[in-house]
């Protein structure tokens, strides 16, 4: 079963924005490095609180319904905590199948503090720190969280504003919103490309330090798929 960062873009796609970074890097010394993560954590309470959620209501009349089904009026609570450890099980899976009814039970502040905390340990752990010049650039997008970091390195931000960064963010996810999520991005490449064209440009002996696509399973496992 393929996974939420492998959903999200089609191969074409993925290749589009691979050939995109590519022609890109060949007018600067810079490197940009779009990832994309199915989710920046597991959130362990929002499935809890999801399966309980789920579960209560079910549990609650399964056990109403087999009380007066076999004239057990005084044992509804045990049979609704019994309910529960039928239920919440089963809920879960669900939860795990159907990201979009987990994010229902994922509170914003949280979200934006692992999404942040993810893309920052992305950024250290892929090396994108490590380039020659400083240059890297990492455009994070997480897939079950719908949010989106972009991350430069310390020569970029001595030359560019936060605000440039912010501006990307805000494009990107208005992008994904409108389902234009490819074309959004490889524009954004662009324009990221030309600036640091301006402050960084090529050199005679330029190299490809980084991957020009990373597809990653999740925020702890490590595993992904490299397009580069």
């Amino acid at each position: 079963m393929r996974t939420l960062a492998e959903q999200f873009f089609t191969t074409a796609e993925q290749q589009q924005i691979t050939q995109t970074v590519r022609q890109v890097e060949q007018r600067t010394a810079g490197e940009i490095v779009p990832m994309v993560v199915s989710r920046s954590h597991s959130y362990p309470e929002a499935e809890l609180t999801g399966a309980l959620a789920l579960a209560g209501p079910m549990a609650l009349a399964a056990a109403h319904g087999l009380a007066a089904l076999f004239w057990w009026p005084g044992e509804t609570l045990w049979l609704f905590l019994a309910g529960l450890a039928v239920f919440v099980p089963l809920a879960r899976l669900l939860l795990r199948r159907m990201p979009s009814l987990l994010r229902l039970f994922l509170w914003p502040e949280r979200v934006e503090e692992e999404v942040a905390r993810a893309a920052l340990s992305h950024f250290y752990s892929q090396g994108i720190q490590a380039t020659r010049d400083s240059t890297g650039v990492l455009i994070y997008i997480s897939v079950l969280e719908r949010r989106v970091c972009i991350l430069g390195d310390r020569g970029i931000n001595a030359r560019l504003g936060a605000q440039v960064w912010q501006d990307g963010v805000d494009r990107l996810v208005a992008g994904i919103r409108a389902q234009t999520s490819c074309a959004t991005l490889c524009a954004l490449i662009e324009e990221i490309g030309a600036l640091l064209a301006t402050h960084f440009p090529a050199r005679a002996d330029d190299r490809n330090e980084l991957d020009d696509l990373m597809i990653v399973d999740s925020a702890t496992s490590g595993r992904g798929l490299l397009v580069s």
